[in-house]
């Protein structure tokens, strides 16, 4: 971007000012997000020049991107950008602790770069401005989603511009997310007569008489169109100035703005027009040399026809580079040539380009749409660039790879594996029925048996999918003839894991004996550690804990190459010491898995064990620290993509927790995302989903609704898939209690012998056997059943589930007459859920001690909702590595958590403390600990 500074600014003094108070917020170690939207030649790179001016005067560390409409697939452009380029940049991309090359670094990646900005925002308040996102690859809009939120609490202004209707689904998405996290939108419109009679005054340093106002007026405010006519006119020699008024000679618009740019450009010479139609063919930006190289011209020659189109207002420099002075003109440009020709040049240009050093992703966009069939250069990097979108943007990589196959022959010898990627892509993007018509059919006429059965494992192993699909892909890679034993049996085995996961527990019963059966006949360590991977879900599922440990321990001590079984059999391990009441070792488990995940870059796998993390620490009664794992590994602007089993016990847990703490906003996000989940296929998804919504429905007391819910998957589903997976003890209990209040006996019945179940299983488990004295207790509002649950759940480990039991087990007693230890019991029920940050089920038991006239306004310290004592032992922890001046990854490095985690911790310290900046936090802190 080229400051111009010169002019001011005519007719946004709105505007200004909302960017003057994003830096003055910024100076006082607050983050802002400004959006400026408006059509093309409205004035937002102008309004982004002025605070690029206004911004450096301050002090500020500035950084400056511009999305590239020939590079909408290279990921992070304008960012990087913004943060790594031009004479001063705001970062030094050499303190990147490595190179990201690998899609799935790119979680890593933006820990990085958060961390670095907030090293630089240390020491001064910074500005980023991105110019036309509207072009901007999903990538980017990811990242300004999670980067700015992160960096909240940080002295950062961003600036972000783009042309509404034009933005992808990605980045609506973003600017939604943005919004409603507390950005600022502007909104550029048509200039007042008042602001173009001033801009006409700038520029030519005398007042416009009426005649030329008239006319300028027939631009529509467009304030680009503006300026042009005005230097037209005065290039032209129709303009007379005397005594400070200028005058209009004639009548009539300037020639370069009424003969359109094929005329204009016809005017010149035919040096310059052949530059001009070839620099549109380089993307937005471009050097020298690479009109040099396309032009067949030496740098020398092209030195006067470049000042020539300069001086005309075609093209501008642009930091050490050249551009089009507009978007515009560029489009002018283009449109003058003959479409065929046009995508001749587009081809010559990316060829300019890649010989240069461009990346394939960098100008895959410009080959897909220039390229010839048989063009087997463009074929290949497209090939390159649709493997290198493979994981961070499925979908632009089943796109890609499909314009490549177009371009090729039937032998191709790349035709296998971009039908592959094709195939992989589509099913990672979200986009199923097309995905399967396309396996169906181009997969099998592509590959031979052996070949496809791999492609249909590889896509049953994506665990990010439906169970369902991959259920599909196991079972047709299955019945493919000719197999290798180890291949037959691994696809044995994923088919009885998705079935498990999916909910579909007898279908995985009658497959299970076949599969072991084909594990150890093949002799295959990794068949035989699939199937153990299988068989203990099963375990789970039919309440056979101890078997379930044994066999993955076991597993486990043979060992698989296979890193994603590995850390998914510790997963699962986690979920059985759980449900066992051990729940120190499932912490042990997650917080080892987060560590290796952290030590090799696997994001999958750290958000896959901080879920755990999060359902252990809910169980478990910690419920802050199970808010701070959870939040944020599921969207909640993308919930109808959740389609993984993980991702859906997150949102339920997550909406659990959201109850129990009384959070209202969270709470209808998660409803919103489980109402876009219950329409899975996958039983145990809609579980889930029915599960977290009946939870909400329940909590607001709408009568009815939560057994409907219930109901929902009850009643269409096998006996076993309506547990969750995992699932929480505590849940039975809300059931019954559902069950009762509508008089569904069946329901109480099946919960009530599920749990007997259960016991006879785990015997040795507490609160196993204390839900069964509980669902009795309540069944038969018997007391004396609710008091041999208590002491069973005391020592259980689960606060939150005992807090419960006490309140059932006061109420029996208070009906019983007994009101002394019914208060009693509610006492004790208050505390634990005001220590355990239970707000929903504190609220009601102090209503129900009011209807006895017990009034508790003393509440123990643990109850304290604002302020240093409302900190959590993890949150003050936190809190005080961020006083020491301690970065977000330096945080996370210390605690073995993610950075995700971290800056959740940092958000509810802000919002117990009442501050909004790091800075803040630190001045508030030495306060308190001088005791003012």
């Amino acid at each position: 971007m080229t400051v111009v500074p010169s002019l001011p600014v005519r007719g946004r003094d709105d505007q200004l000012a909302v960017l003057d108070q994003a830096l003055a917020d910024a100076v006082s170690g607050r983050g802002s997000v400004t959006v400026i939207e408006g059509g093309p030649g409205m004035g937002k790179t102008r309004l982004l020049q002025a605070a690029w001016v206004r911004a450096a005067a301050r002090g500020f560390r500035t950084g400056r991107g511009m999305a590239d409409p020939t590079q909408r697939v290279v990921e992070l452009a304008p960012l990087f950008e913004a943060l790594f380029e031009h004479d001063a940049p705001l970062l030094d991309r050499s303190s990147l602790r490595q190179v990201y090359a690998a899609p799935e670094q790119r979680f890593w990646l933006l820990q990085e770069i958060q961390t670095l900005l907030e090293e630089v925002a240390a020491s001064a308040p910074v500005l980023i401005v991105l110019d036309d996102l509207q072009w901007a690859d999903s990538g980017t809009a990811a990242a300004l989603r999670v980067l700015s939120a992160r960096l909240a609490g940080t002295p950062i202004a961003w600036v972000l511009t783009l042309r509404p209707g034009q933005e992808s689904a990605s980045l609506q998405s973003t600017i939604v997310a943005l919004v409603d996290a507390g950005a600022t939108t502007l909104h550029l419109g048509p200039l007042d007569y008042d602001a173009i009679a001033s801009i006409a005054a700038d520029l030519l340093d005398a007042t416009p008489d009426e005649a030329l106002l008239k006319l300028l007026r027939s631009v529509n405010g467009n304030p680009f169109l503006l300026v042009d006519v005005v230097r037209g006119l005065a290039a032209e020699g129709n303009l007379s100035t005397a005594e400070g008024q200028v005058t209009l000679v004639e009548d009539r618009l300037p020639s370069r703005v009424s003969d359109g740019m094929r005329l204009r450009l016809a005017r010149m010479s035919e040096v310059s027009e052949r530059i001009a139609t070839c620099a549109a063919a380089l993307g937005r930006r471009f050097t020298v040399a690479d009109i040099a190289a396309m032009t067949g011209m030496s740098v020398p020659d092209l030195v006067t026809p470049i000042r020539v189109l300069m001086e005309a207002d075609i093209l501008a420099e642009s930091d050490d580079r050249l551009s089009f002075v507009h978007d515009l003109v560029r489009d002018a440009v283009r449109a003058s040539v003959p479409t065929a020709v046009r995508r001749a040049l587009d081809r010559e240009g990316a060829d300019v380009l890649l010989r240069r050093g461009a990346l394939p992703v960098e100008v895959a966009a410009q080959v897909a749409e220039s390229a010839s069939f048989g063009d087997s250069v463009a074929i290949g990097v497209l090939a390159d660039a649709a493997e290198a979108l493979g994981i961070t943007d499925p979908a632009m990589s089943a796109e890609l790879a499909e314009r490549a196959l177009l371009l090729m022959p039937e032998r191709h010898e790349l035709r296998g594996p971009l039908v592959g990627r094709r195939a992989v892509s589509l099913f990672a993007a979200g986009i199923r029925d097309e995905a399967k018509r396309y396996v169906d059919t181009v997969l099998r006429q592509t590959f031979p048996p052996a070949q496809q059965a791999q492609m249909r494992l590889r896509i049953a192993s994506m665990f990010g999918l439906s169970p369902d699909i991959r259920v599909e892909n196991a079972r047709h890679g299955l019945a493919l003839p000719d197999l290798p034993s180890d291949l037959h049996a691994e696809l044995m085995a994923a088919e009885v894991h998705n079935l498990v996961v999916g909910g579909r527990v007898a279908e995985a019963v009658g497959k299970l004996s076949a599969a072991e059966a084909a594990a150890r006949e093949c002799g295959s360590q990794e068949a035989e550690f699939a199937m153990d991977l299988a068989s203990a879900g099963l375990d789970y599922q039919q309440l056979e804990f101890s078997r379930g440990l044994a066999r993955l321990d076991a597993a486990i001590v043979r060992g698989t190459s296979e890193d994603v079984r590995a850390r998914l059999a510790a997963y699962f391990r986690g979920w059985l010491l759980a449900a066992m009441d051990r729940f120190d070792e499932a912490i042990a488990v997650a917080e080892e898995g987060a560590r290796a995940a952290r030590r090799d870059r696997q994001h999958w796998a750290l958000s896959t064990f901080e879920t755990l993390t999060g359902i252990v620490k809910l169980q478990s009664g910690r419920l802050p620290d199970a808010v701070a794992a959870l939040e944020g590994h599921v969207s909640l602007v993308d919930g109808a993509v959740v389609g993984g089993v993980i991702d859906a016990a997150n949102l339920s847990s997550l909406a659990f927790l959201r109850v129990h703490t009384a959070d209202e906003w969270g709470s209808r996000e998660t409803v919103r995302m489980c109402e876009a989940m219950i329409n899975s296929t996958s039983p145990a998804i809609r579980a889930h989903a029915a599960w977290g919504l009946a939870a909400h429905a329940n909590a607001h007391g709408q009568i009815g609704q939560p057994h409907k819910w219930l109901r929902l998957v009850w009643d269409a589903e096998a006996p076993y898939s309506r547990r969750l997976y995992p699932h929480d003890i505590a849940s039975d209990a809300e059931v019954v209690r559902i069950g009762l209040a509508v008089g569904d006996d069946e329901l109480v019945s099946e919960t009530l012998a599920g749990a007997i179940e259960r016991l006879r299983l785990n015997p040795d488990v507490s609160s196993i056997a204390a839900c069964v004295h509980h669902l009795q207790g309540l069944i038969t509002h018997s007391s004396a059943e609710l008091a041999k649950a208590v002491p069973l759940m005391r020592s259980a480990g689960r606060p939150l589930a005992l807090a419960s039991l006490l309140e059932d087990y006061a109420c029996a007693l208070l009906a019983e007459g007994s009101t002394a230890d019914g208060i009693e019991m509610l006492n004790e029920a208050l505390d634990l859920a005001v220590g355990i940050g239970a707000t929903r089920l504190a609220g009601r038991v102090r209503g129900r001690l009011r209807e006895h006239g017990v009034r508790r306004r003393v509440l123990p310290s643990t109850g304290v909702h604002s302020g240093w004592d409302a900190l959590t032992p993890t949150e003050s922890q936190v809190a005080q590595l961020v006083v020491d001046g301690c970065t977000n990854r330096e945080i996370a490095e210390q605690l073995f958590v993610s950075l995700h985690t971290v800056n959740t911790h940092v958000r509810h310290i802000f919002e117990k403390v009442q501050v909004r900046s790091r800075f803040e936090l630190a001045r508030l802190a030495n306060r308190h600990d001088n005791g003012t």
